[in-house]
């Protein structure tokens, strides 16, 4: 089914885009605002994965107040993320035909699940494994004492990148459904998405050694297997 909407200039869609950058800006500010009064006890969550036997310090003077705006952005950006989502869909809707539309609405709280699906995989499964052998690689060596800021900067980053990689199962599905994924030529083509994935868990994990590069690949083509079969079902007619 063709969209049968009008088209719209291209400075209406330049100040519908302005609208909802605006909102969306507003809204996370204001969700943001909210997390930065409750910092500590965000902090102290974000903290759990990391072991007792290592000491966190604080090493410069802005640090703690550094780290606690931060966690309050990203606090705000995990909010307003269904937000977030739902203006992006609106303004690509003139784009769209019926099943797309479909589609995409159908897909929003399946998105939702599995980026909360992501962040709790990685907080509870794999940040706990990174977080011991990490910080105590050197064994005796050396008296571990890691700042707030990498921890923090760390953890937050994993989790985030777990929850959006997460979303490859139904991106595969939606774009096999709409006809942009042919399903059988990608499964031709595995050995470059598990180079791919090899590659991401490389760039992903901070210190890119072997050991949590792997520990994230095999995640990545798990859900790209996931994917595929999904997208399989999606191509049947």
């Amino acid at each position: 089914m063709k969209n049968t909407e009008p088209e719209m200039p291209v400075t209406d869609h330049l100040n519908e885009l302005r609208t909802r950058v605006t909102w969306i800006f507003l809204f996370v500010m204001f969700t943001a605002a909210i997390a930065f009064a409750f910092n500590r006890q965000i902090i102290s969550i974000l903290l759990m994965p990391f072991p007792d036997g290592v000491e966190i310090v604080q090493i410069g003077v802005t640090e703690g107040l550094g780290v606690s705006m931060k966690v309050a952005l990203v606090a705000g950006l995990f909010v307003a993320f269904p937000i977030i989502s739902f203006q992006t869909i609106m303004f690509v809707k003139p784009a769209l035909e019926g099943n797309e539309k479909r589609y995409i609405y159908y897909s929003m709280p399946i998105v939702f699940i599995l980026f909360l699906l992501g962040i709790s995989f990685s907080f509870f499964l794999l940040l706990p494994f990174m977080m011991k052998f990490l910080p105590t690689f050197l064994g005796d060596l050396v008296t571990p004492q890691i700042s707030v800021k990498s921890v923090i900067g760390t953890t937050l980053w994993l989790m985030f990148v777990m929850g959006f990689i997460f979303q490859i199962p139904v991106v595969m599905f939606v774009l096999a459904k709409i006809g942009i994924l042919d399903p059988h030529k990608v499964a031709k083509q595995r050995k470059f998405a598990i180079l791919l994935s090899v590659i991401a868990g490389a760039v992903i994990t901070p210190t890119g050694d072997p050991i949590n590069m792997l520990i994230w690949a095999g995640p990545i083509w798990i859900l790209f297997e996931i994917g595929l079969v999904l997208a399989r079902i999606a191509s049947d007619k």
